[in-house]
């Protein structure tokens, strides 16, 4: 798979990882603007994503799920405030066409690992990138609104550190697998080379990093310093991109679904 692909889905797991986020949050309290302006912002990426990284032959019925998609994103961030029941829709209707797009680009792809296991690592990609970059956005509203529930931000800081609890599990799984019947030498061998070396970076850096991060991130939720969350949910925010980046990398390229 070449690596503008890659980029692409990348992009493609975030942008549906924080529209996914928007269903978690109340929307009166919130107040329309919060979900026009960031979704128009992932209609933008979306698409010019498509236009510069995406493959020149998609496969079959990618352009059609696709197209919709983005018409639910741009659609969402309309109605919303304007029409309830049309924003339920385009919801509910961009998440089935979000998931169903990663399980059809994954079905269509010839490689050595597990669909089953792809699509998974691939769902709890979006999550994680989606609820820990969502969570940030939403850290920075709190500076347009001082007084709004700190409940809000409580929630999808939940669901950011059980996604990465979940990611944590799964990967961890993955690489007992993959060291399955190896010596502690020949364990060690592999893990200081080429494609070992990103598994130990994408688990210790993309997961463990991320995690003990989110409890602080919990911690300074708790006390309502929304500044300071928001700053750490920054590096949290690149702990994930990373460690999703080599993700990707390593289960399309190698096979290994982590």
């Amino acid at each position: 798979m070449p690596l503008k692909h890659l980029a692409f889905l990348v992009l493609f797991y975030l942008c549906g990882g924080v529209f996914t986020t928007f269903g978690f949050l109340r929307h009166k309290e919130l107040g329309p603007s919060y979900f026009r302006i960031h979704g128009l912002g992932l209609s933008g990426i979306l698409f010019l994503s498509f236009l510069f990284l995406a493959p020149s032959h998609p496969e079959s019925g990618f352009l059609g799920w696709f197209t919709l998609f983005l018409a639910c994103t741009i659609g969402f961030s309309i109605f919303t405030g304007l029409s309830t029941r049309l924003s339920m829709v385009t919801y509910f209707l961009g998440i089935i066409c979000f998931f169903g797009i990663i399980h059809l680009d994954i079905s269509q792809l010839e490689v050595s690992a597990n669909p089953l296991a792809l699509i998974i690592n691939s769902t709890l990609a979006s999550l994680v990138l989606g609820f820990s970059m969502g969570a940030m956005l939403l850290g920075h509203w709190y500076l347009t609104q001082p007084k709004l529930s700190i409940e809000e931000l409580k929630r999808l800081t939940l669901m950011m550190i059980l996604f990465l609890v979940l990611k944590t599990f799964f990967c961890s799984y993955q690489i007992f697998d993959l060291v399955r019947g190896m010596s502690e030498t020949q364990a060690l061998k592999y893990f200081v080379k080429v494609p070992g070396v990103f598994v130990l970076m994408r688990f210790v850096w993309g997961l463990l990093g991320a995690f003990i991060l989110s409890l602080l991130v919990w911690k300074t939720v708790k006390i309502r310093s929304t500044q300071s969350a928001t700053g750490i949910l920054y590096v949290v925010v690149i702990a994930t991109l990373v460690g999703e980046i080599l993700s990707v990398y390593l289960a399309f390229h190698f096979g290994i679904p982590l």
